[in-house]
């Protein structure tokens, strides 16, 4: 992959060049343009006023509000060419005061950082470590000439004149977070690049003692891919036989390094599709293009694009994704499918089986993968997989840390079931790894999800939600169940809640099979459960009958039940709907006797529109 990736990142060089300057951001503080020149023999600040002040046009102060100046561009460019590759690898490693800037044309640092170190070392001992780190440092990466000149002036101005400096930018008056940089007015931002390469070229390894030399090249550890502490020894493979697992050389180190700038730069979608047919190469550039246009595209905006202008699948890919610098994910997907199919290569759909409005769910003809994650997935997760954000943004936590709060419905069984599945369904949605779902998981994840709303309903607030897992969960049966057709559950329903209406007002009809026992034993515990006059009528009072796994402990909660109800009940002179269901399940003898197989039948008759006419 360390292949592909640095081809990425070539290719990106070569067709999108600013990509790489354009996505550094600046940090919140001062920047200060020094304009050096040599007079009688010493180095003086040429742009100050006539007070020692330096020029207003050479100090920009930037905060994220501040709109981008000339001046504020070209600090950013400097920094480019100057940031640190990481906290192990700057100039001043000792105090690590001057921890902003690693170039031998600038000097940064914070003021919190600056400020507590001067209760320690005291200035002397700020300036020591300046000279005898940072710029001793720094000049190992400048040549000879112009370049050397540059690095002396600073050198000497900054060693002189540092704190006297800082008196003309009103040092004190700045926040302790922000940061305080020093830079040479007249190099150019090319000039800044070349001592910055030199560091690179040493510096993205991890350390020089696992370097190695090969044809005159030098191969090392990818200090981007790696790292390594000696001290913590359960972070150490103890029993390898080897003890680095791949090097490479400086030219793919550094290739590679830019690919994690543009990752914490959030110049890259993801997750990262990265193609590597030769062919298609040109759409990694339209990939980040996309993604850093005027209107910045998320994945699924991406990839339908990509869909439409090439009219065919997407294919050959690794598929990469990144979380706090790490790779988290890393898969290669020979063919993604945007669109969705049954079993049997159909289109299908998915409905409302409750109540009068027919609400359509999913349609897979018109539908994308993605609109079935937004609208399927995270309905059985309470919503809490994809969040919006204040920015109007999708929040998708397929990999992020998770918090139980059930006050949002993060409850310990979503948190369970998201833990659990998460990243099967990422693998459905984004690799169109179709088989790691099943349909067991399907019911598991429904049951679960269902059962979590029923313990935490309040006066039945919670109808709607769990009619809609209902009708997802039996919806869902052509996509995953390989036997859909002889068991439809959303034909089921739909029949019997015709069927069993027939059976209650026909005295010659009987219920026939476990499902309309099921069915119809729902329809009589919601109708029992209804004339509760409690302030606070809840389906909670639905789980202890779903708990009984007996056929004849499960009719006697239901008779038991009755009892507490029967004076709500009119006895008419010929029977009605309810006596004659009542009667029909409690003379029904069930073929399975395990009652937690009948529980989608059960559920889907308690939650359906009711059978009975009469109060």
């Amino acid at each position: 992959m360390i292949k592909e990736i640095c081809q990425f990142v070539e290719t990106l060089e070569k067709e999108t060049p600013d990509l790489f300057e354009e996505g550094g951001k600046l940090k919140e503080g001062i920047y200060v343009a020094l304009d050096i020149r040599m007079n009688d023999g010493k180095f003086h600040l040429h742009n100050v006023d006539e007070n020692g002040y330096i020029l207003k046009n050479d100090i920009g102060i930037y905060t994220k509000q501040t709109e981008m100046t000339p001046f504020l561009e070209k600090c950013r460019l400097i920094m480019q060419a100057s940031k640190p590759v990481s906290a192990a690898k700057i100039f001043n490693p000792n105090k690590k005061i001057f921890n902003i800037t690693c170039s031998p044309f600038a000097v940064g640092f914070t003021k919190k950082i600056l400020d507590k170190n001067m209760l320690t070392i005291k200035q002397q001992g700020i300036m020591s470590e300046l000279t005898n780190q940072y710029f001793k440092k720094a000049e190992e990466f400048i040549v000879d000439g112009q370049p050397r000149i540059w690095f002396e002036s600073l050198k000497n101005l900054i060693i002189l004149n540092f704190w006297a400096i800082l008196e003309t930018i009103e040092y004190n008056k700045l926040k302790d977070s922000n940061a305080v940089i020093f830079f040479l007015k007249e190099p150019t931002i090319d000039d800044y690049k070349i001592p910055y390469q030199k560091y690179l070229g040493l510096n993205v390894f991890n350390k020089a003692e696992y370097n190695t030399v090969y044809n005159d090249a030098i191969y090392g550890i990818s200090d981007s891919l790696s790292s390594f502490n000696g001290k913590k020894m359960f972070l150490q493979h103890q029993s390898a036989s080897f003890n680095y697992n791949y090097r490479i050389n400086g030219e793919e180190a550094q290739l590679i390094w830019k690919f994690y700038q543009l990752q914490q730069n959030k110049q890259l979608p993801n997750p990262l599709p990265i193609f590597v047919d030769k062919e298609e190469a040109n759409l990694n550039t339209e990939v980040v293009t996309l993604f850093n246009g005027e209107i910045k595209k998320n994945y699924s905006e991406i990839v339908r694009f990509l869909l439409n202008q090439r009219q065919s699948n997407l294919q050959n890919f690794y598929l990469l994704y990144v979380q706090k610098g790490q790779i988290i994910d890393l898969d290669f997907v020979p063919t993604f499918k945007y669109t969705l199919k049954d079993k049997e290569n159909n289109n299908f759909e998915i409905k409302e089986l409750f109540g009068h409005e027919s609400t359509i769910y999913f349609q897979s003809r018109k539908d994308s993968v993605f609109d079935f994650q937004n609208n399927i997935i995270n309905s059985v997760f309470n919503n809490q997989l994809i969040q919006n954000t204040n920015a109007g943004n999708l929040w998708i936590k397929y990999f992020d840390d998770l918090e139980i709060k059930p006050k949002y419905g993060l409850t310990d069984t979503i948190y369970n079931l998201l833990n659990k599945y998460r990243r099967s369904w990422y693998d459905f949605v984004y690799k169109s790894m179709h088989n790691g779902i099943r349909m067991t998981m399907i019911n598991e994840m429904f049951i679960d999800s269902i059962f979590d709303d029923l313990r935490h309903d309040e006066e039945m607030k919670k109808t709607l939600q769990i009619r809609k897992k209902i009708s997802l969960w039996f919806g869902l049966q052509p996509l995953f169940d390989n036997q859909f057709k002889q068991n439809n559950m959303v034909n089921k329903t739909q029949e019997l809640q015709t069927k069993l209406r027939t059976i209650a007002q026909t005295e010659s009809l009987h219920i026939e099979n476990d499902d309309e026992f099921a069915f119809a034993a729902g329809q009589i515990i919601w109708k029992l459960l209804i004339q509760s006059e409690s302030a606070n009528r809840t389906h909670a009072l639905l789980e202890p009958f779903l708990q009984k796994t007996n056929p004849e402990l499960f009719k006697q909660a239901i008779a038991n039940t009755f009892n507490s109800y029967k004076y709500k009940f009119t006895l008419y002179p010929s029977k009605y709907e309810f006596d004659k269901l009542f009667s029909e399940i409690m003379g029904y003898i069930p073929n399975i006797v395990n009652m937690k197989d009948h529980l989608p039948m059960l559920l889907a008759g308690y939650f359906s529109e009711s059978v009975f006419n009469k109060e």
